[in-house]
């Protein structure tokens, strides 16, 4: 799980130790730091923040390291100098510092986000939990025992988060990923949490004791709104209705800021953060009730000033006469990170995608012992239906690139198109998260187009065509040659026109594919893939 502005005002309310949440965040952006200079690390960095996923960065960075032997920067391994790697790096780590500033989205070691789930065998005593953590990957097991903190977004009320004790239990054991919530007691723990329920809720498990409180606040009541009635079976009409006064009512965002508006002058105890705190339960529960927080019922702000925690991105609260510097640990955080990432270098590069590191990398492999046709130039009948897909993909592709830019005048970069941020400085944060949703969305169904192509298949998901036929010598050689063909097709492009938009992406795609062929080659082969 990640730490966020709500939570952190919380946790400082609570007595938690500031200087630990600057550890926190040093180590996070300390992590950041080595993105740009080793494969490993940016693999899990772009997975752990959803970057790069339409195009399979995280995959590809570990496969060029593992499968070629090549790395960022020396480390006794051949270095691989690819313009739109860099570019995608530059971006990502750009992305990443933006959320740990502006957000204060900084990852928690020793905790985690589960489905919350009762007790059906009235096993548990009031105040206590059961969880058993279950790794797919590894098969490890992690039973959680002792002093943990559970909590729910969103935290607005100090009692949002409650300190509990995990225990274990024999009738349990069956269940993984999952946190079991008792069914004794005076209350039930999950409405406690923001006024949660077992009905889908998440709920976050903190493990660190130095992020834990040393008491319990007494949670919020969070009694409901009365659901909204109509007089008469509803209709189309209602319906339609219903979802104009939800996007007209929906004020879940502005009560979240208020809040933390008011707490920084004040305390999230007081009265006014108190009542906020409930009219956000109700926000929340708007969709399922029908009952909308009216806005008159709020609070005005505390001043016409923001704390500068709250700034825009691009905006330098600094010189700002609408932010103040905040005094608590959210200002101080937000302080700590630098504006932005350090410019993009513009060195000219001498093979835009490092094309000879890549073929001298390629032709160490044995392709004869993992069972896959030689890297000979492919035929004309192999690279003819390659280019013909490079063509409907680059029209795809900057389709894509005008549809979600700031501006009519100005595309996307393939950078952010295959890291799958938006770098442009939006004030408006959700705005922003819609459209970089559409793009990744448009992006991931394009990327997996193409790679159904060079798999062989028609249709169906790419996984589990790959799946299926692993074991299948004709379609993964087949697989193998159209994908080697499908990059040579690329640098077919750069070498004629180095500067074009497309060829580079259309590249890493085919590269991911090819190498993936070779790392279930020597699965096959030798029982592991290095």
């Amino acid at each position: 799980m990640y730490l966020n502005q709500p939570l952190i005002l919380l946790l400082e309310h609570l007595g938690v130790d500031g200087q630990y949440l600057f550890l926190l965040q040093q180590n996070a952006i300390a992590e950041v730091s080595t993105v740009r200079t080793c494969l490993p690390d940016a693999s899990r960095a772009f997975s752990q923040h959803g970057l790069g996923a339409s195009f399979r960065l995280p995959s590809l960075f570990q496969n060029l390291r593992s499968q070629l032997n090549l790395d960022l920067k020396v480390t006794g391994r051949p270095v691989i100098r690819h313009q739109l790697v860099d570019s995608c790096l530059w971006f990502g780590v750009t992305h990443i510092l933006r959320e740990i500033k502006y957000r204060a989205r900084i990852p928690v070691p020793g905790s985690y986000t589960l489905i919350g789930v009762p007790d059906e065998w009235d096993c548990l005593n009031e105040g206590e939990i059961f969880a058993t953590i279950f790794d797919p990957r590894t098969g490890d097991l992690l039973p959680i025992e002792g002093r943990v903190v559970v909590t729910r977004s969103p935290q607005l009320h100090p009692g949002d988060l409650q300190l509990v004790q995990a225990v274990r239990r024999t009738q349990l054991e069956h269940l993984r990923n999952v946190v079991v919530f008792p069914s004794k007691g005076f209350r039930s723990m999950p409405s406690m949490l923001a006024g949660g329920d077992l009905d889908g809720d998440i709920f976050n498990l903190i493990l660190d004791p130095k992020l834990h409180s040393h008491y319990n606040a007494t949670p919020a009541s969070y009694e409901g709104l009365p659901d909204k009635v109509v007089p008469s079976p509803c209709t189309v009409d209602d319906v339609a209705r219903f979802f104009v006064d939800y996007v007209k009512s929906d004020l879940l965002g502005y009560i979240s800021i208020l809040h933390r508006r008011c707490a920084d002058v004040g305390s999230p105890s007081d009265d006014i953060c108190v009542q906020l705190a409930e009219h956000a339960s109700h926000a929340v529960d708007y969709p399922k009730t029908g009952a909308a927080v009216n806005f008159r019922d709020l609070p005005r702000p505390p001043s016409r000033e923001k704390p500068d925690f709250l700034a825009a991105e691009g905006v330098d609260p600094t010189n700002h006469p609408a932010y103040y510097p905040s005094p608590k640990i959210l200002g101080r955080l937000f302080r700590n990170v630098p504006m932005e990432a350090d410019s993009m270098d513009e060195e000219e590069y001498l093979e835009p995608t490092a094309a000879s590191v890549i073929r001298t990398a390629l032709r160490g492999i044995d392709t004869t012992a993992l069972d896959l046709p030689p890297l000979s130039q492919p035929s004309d009948d192999d690279l003819s239906p390659m280019r013909d897909l490079f063509e409907a993909y680059i029209d795809q592709l900057r389709t894509i690139a005008h549809a979600h830019s700031l501006s009519t005048y100005y595309r996307l970069s393939e950078g952010e198109l295959v890291s799958g941020m938006i770098h442009a400085r939006w004030t408006d944060r959700r705005r922003r998260q819609r459209s970089v949703a559409m793009m990744n969305i448009e992006t991931q169904e394009l990327a997996k187009a193409v790679r159904r192509e060079l798999y062989g298949d028609d249709g169906g998901d790419v996984n589990e065509v790959v799946a299926q036929h692993d074991d299948d010598r004709v379609r993964r050689r087949g697989s193998f040659t159209r994908a080697y063909a499908a990059w040579l097709v690329s640098e077919e492009i750069l070498e004629s026109d180095p500067g074009a938009f497309g060829p580079q992406s259309f590249g890493l795609i085919a590269l991911g594919v090819l190498l993936e062929m070779v790392k279930q080659s020597r699965q096959m082969v030798y029982g592991s893939a290095w």
